[in-house]
């Protein structure tokens, strides 16, 4: 028995999302327990990818797999409420890790120097507010910074 395979269009110079279709490859791609036709394509970024008719017409997956891996982590970044590499939930409920030993989040005591530290991580960059012999001094200069650095944050996006 002969098998019906219909004739595809062709697709060639047709834009798909990220995708531009060079022109059909020899590549086949497995669908189940069939093989489909591939697409040779390239990325607006620059990498040259196969994909399956059906995969060109689903947005989502319209890119190369570089592309695919930024998107898929900028959307959950995104839906876990991260805002400029800072994720607002945690400054708003500043609660502590388990781990904390001094109760205070972004202060812990450094056994190297034998002094407690003040850290805070803002827009996705660590920055250190120095080093003290008193546990109070380090969660003044944490509070400081907090108030600096969070407070205009909040401000400009809207949420308390």
């Amino acid at each position: 028995m002969k098998r019906f395979s219909p004739t595809l269009n062709d697709l060639s110079g047709r834009r798909f999302g990220h995708l531009v279709v060079i022109g059909r490859s020899e590549k086949r791609g497995n669908r189940g327990a069939r093989t489909v036709p591939l697409w040779e394509c390239i990325c607006d970024c620059g990498n040259i990818t196969y994909k399956a008719t059906d995969a060109l017409t689903n947005s989502d997956i319209s890119m190369c797999n570089e592309c695919a891996g930024k998107y898929a982590s900028q959307k959950m970044r995104e839906n876990a409420g991260f805002v400029e590499g800072t994720q607002i939930s945690k400054l708003k409920y500043n609660s502590n890790l388990s781990t904390n030993s001094s109760g205070v989040r972004g202060v812990y005591y450094d056994r190297r120097s034998g002094k407690w530290r003040a850290r805070l991580r803002f827009k996705g960059k660590l920055m250190d507010f120095g080093s003290y012999f008193s546990i109070d001094d380090a969660i003044k200069a944490r509070k400081k910074a907090e108030e600096s650095f969070f407070m205009e944050f909040l401000e400009i996006h809207k949420t308390k």
